[in-house]
């Protein structure tokens, strides 16, 4: 793909040159040759999620087909079989698409979904689900209007498939999972949270997203010494950001709203 990123607001001066205030968008989006070097990215996390590489080792892996029809066979071409695979991925899209996701999406390990240079929306279906594996990256996606969704045979790795119950219609789930980083993910609209962050999950970076339309935003059901960071959050349209957390963790939040900037420090 070339380097084409008007999906992004400019971030150009007057006098043409690029100028990136914010820290991750600074380590990246001002090298013109970012799409024939899409991997420096997994060097741009900051906060508890810093050293999350997702599929830097692995192959480029292009998604060319947007249809979700074979739970325990997915298609090649598919992101679906791509999240499948046992070795590390950088997954990019070959064009702008919309994915309905007939179950919700199970990511193996190592793994980056990278939705730069296209329009990239997972909607009217089931959720992402980042369960009991380490090291994943998902950037630039649209996730939006997810439902609750059917389970039964779904495949989650190479090696194995069996019965899953019925998903629960989050934008994104990490359950038990370490070392996430998600970034510039637009969301809206899910059935339960947009992001629902549990169950132990650690060393968690979520940055630069835009939350609308939703009363559960994020939800981080933490136990233990667990550690997660919120960078240049965009909410509006929300009652509340929910943040429900047991015991023994801070949390260094800064949501901007459109009309004023909330920056806490919680410490529980």
């Amino acid at each position: 793909m070339k380097g084409f990123n008007s999906t992004r607001r400019g971030l150009t001066t007057n006098d043409g040159q690029c100028q990136a205030t914010n820290p991750i968008d600074k380590c990246w989006r001002c090298d013109k040759n970012w799409a024939n070097n899409r991997k420096k990215l997994a060097d741009c996390a900051i906060g508890f999620g810093h050293g999350t590489t997702g599929g830097k080792d692995g192959k480029i892996y292009v998604v060319s087909d947007n249809s979700d029809n074979d739970l325990v066979n997915p298609k090649p071409g598919t992101l679906r079989y791509a999240a499948i695979q046992t070795e590390p991925l950088w997954i990019i899209f070959a064009r702008s698409m919309f994915i309905k996701l007939t179950a919700e999406l199970i990511l193996t390990s190592n793994k980056t979904i990278d939705a730069r240079g296209a329009n990239v929306h997972i909607q009217d279906g089931a959720q992402i689900t980042i369960q009991y594996v380490k090291n994943i990256i998902i950037h630039g996606l649209h996730i939006h209007d997810i439902k609750k969704a059917s389970g039964g045979f779904i495949r989650d790795s190479m090696s194995h498939y069996g019965i899953r119950a019925m998903s629960d219609g989050d934008g994104i789930s990490v359950f038990g999972a370490t070392n996430i980083w998600i970034d510039h993910v637009s969301m809206t609209n899910c059935d339960d949270g947009l992001i629902d962050v549990v169950s132990a999950s650690t060393a968690v970076t979520i940055s630069n997203c835009h939350f609308v339309k939703h009363n559960d935003v994020i939800i981080p059901n933490c136990t233990f010494y667990l550690l997660k960071h919120f960078f240049y959050m965009h909410v509006s349209s929300i009652d509340n950001v929910l943040l429900s957390c047991l015991a023994f963790i801070i949390f260094h939040i800064i949501i901007i709203f459109y009309n004023f900037i909330l920056y806490k420090t919680i410490k529980l």
